[in-house]
């Protein structure tokens, strides 16, 4: 398939999840970036965000269409490949106009990198190196390949960003304004997140020391209140505003591990999950939520959480224990403040006291089942990630990571329907695609695993 170089997000599309064309022409360069931006958004966050949810027994789709995602019930035209078009085409334009400013630059690589990088982890190989060309049919690129690439690409983003001077602006950055630390702190982020998806933990650790150093430094989309657009509302607003009723968190696995009355509570004697369990219930209709899913809730996308959750993973792993339980505890801290939240379970308890070593020892609160003390602290972290990566792609990467190499400290979420017999493992190679691109692959379907997971 020809990957051209129009598309970006219309800011006033309802449901702000297919980018609408329009011709290039004279725009400004921050009119790109700010098109590119939305764009990126609207995939990060839109229908792929549901699925990757429903298929790591986080929310639960009732009606309509997401009943049918939530059942495995999808096909090749339930997808697309719109970010090519929406983020790495007005990304690659910028560039091409704007190479002498080091902070254009550096924000357009990261942003491409996010978008490839999450297509190659949803999908597997993927046109990279070809696309947006005048190839008229991109070659499928390996993932593992992709991934080295997109580590090349973001250290050229640090590089660029690095470089950038006060006399070095943008215009219309809907993300960070232009902030350079910011985007200098995501780009480090994103490298570490990749090299989790590889398991290249020692690289995670090391590109995570220079990652998001404050909850307000994270990438997150931030709604904003303008009447009668509602392309600019939380994104789990507007799926539940198109289709009432369709989807939320009902009794999920998620709610379950929250839930002090649940048999599989994570709640225990330094452990009270109360605000966070109501924070993260999504009802099934948009004007009843107040956490989460209210309709101007900020979304993560590259977070502060995920970057000490790095650490604390790929720190206990390749550092030892006493590393990664300190990162933890810093996350368990933050948490504590209530600052991950919002003022409609400010009232809510919550306690998140700091865990000891003897914690994870045999017979500790943390190890009732007397397994390695490591092993352990590893199964916490990963349940820890589970959660606070809900409403991004961080539960169901690292459900794919994990099943072959450390199940016996996954999260054991189950199966959404008794007639399943294997977890999904990547989406469907888009119709659009397999039609238009003659070196398109066979789709090998929901439940092969990607390179990175084999």
């Amino acid at each position: 398939m020809a990957l051209n170089l129009s598309g970006c997000e219309n800011l006033v599309d309802n449901l702000n999840e297919n980018p609408n064309q329009f011709t290039i022409g004279e725009v400004e360069a921050g009119n790109f970036l700010n098109g590119a931006e939305l764009s990126n958004c609207a995939i990060q966050l839109g229908p792929l965000n549901r699925m990757a949810g429903y298929y790591s027994g986080q929310l639960i789709g009732y009606e309509q269409i997401e009943l049918e995602r939530y059942l495995y019930n999808v096909s090749n035209l339930t997808f697309d490949f719109d970010g090519y078009q929406g983020v790495v085409a007005p990304a690659r334009m910028i560039r091409s106009r704007e190479g002498s400013n080091p902070l254009y630059e550096g924000i357009t690589k990261v942003l491409e990198a996010q978008l490839i990088g999450t297509y190659a982890s949803l999908f597997g190989d993927i046109p990279y190196s070809e696309a947006v060309s005048d190839v008229k049919n991109p070659k499928f690129d390996d993932q593992i390949e992709i991934y080295n690439n997109l580590q090349s690409l973001l250290q050229e983003a640090i590089d660029n960003l690095t470089a950038a001077t006060v006399t070095d602006v943008v215009l219309e950055d809907y993300i960070f304004s232009g902030n350079k630390q910011k985007w200098l702190q995501s780009a480090y982020t994103l490298k570490a997140r990749y090299y989790m998806i590889t398991k290249q933990y020692t690289e995670a650790y090391a590109a995570a020391q220079n990652g998001i150093s404050i909850n307000a430094n994270s990438m997150k989309f931030i709604p904003k209140n303008v009447v009668g657009v509602n392309n600019v509302k939380n994104k789990y607003f507007i799926a539940l505003s198109n289709y009432p009723k369709s989807l939320g968190t009902g009794n999920s696995y998620l709610i379950q591990l929250l839930d002090s009355t649940s048999a599989i509570s994570r709640n225990n004697a330094k452990t009270n999950e109360s605000a966070r369990l109501q924070y993260y219930t999504i009802q099934t209709t948009a004007t009843a939520n107040t956490g989460i899913a209210n309709e101007l809730e900020p979304q993560g996308m590259i977070t502060y959480q995920e970057n000490l959750l790095i650490l604390a993973e790929a720190g206990a792993r390749t550092q030892g224990f006493n590393t990664g339980l300190d990162h933890l505890n810093t996350l368990r801290a933050l948490l504590s403040t209530g600052d991950l939240f919002n003022a409609s379970v400010s009232a809510l308890p919550k306690t998140y006291d700091a865990y000891e070593a003897a914690d994870f020892d045999a017979g500790g609160i943390e190890n009732q089942d007397n397994i390695d003390p490591v092993r352990a602290l590893l199964r916490e972290i990963i349940e820890e990630r589970y959660i606070s990566g809900f409403t991004t792609f961080m539960p169901f990467d690292d459900a794919r990571r994990l099943r072959k190499t450390d199940s016996d400290i996954a999260v054991p979420f189950p199966l959404n329907t008794a007639t399943a017999t294997q977890n999904v493992e990547r989406l469907l190679y888009p119709q659009t695609e397999l039609l238009s691109n003659q070196n398109a692959p066979e789709d090998p379907g929901l439940y092969a695993k990607t390179k990175v997971n084999k």
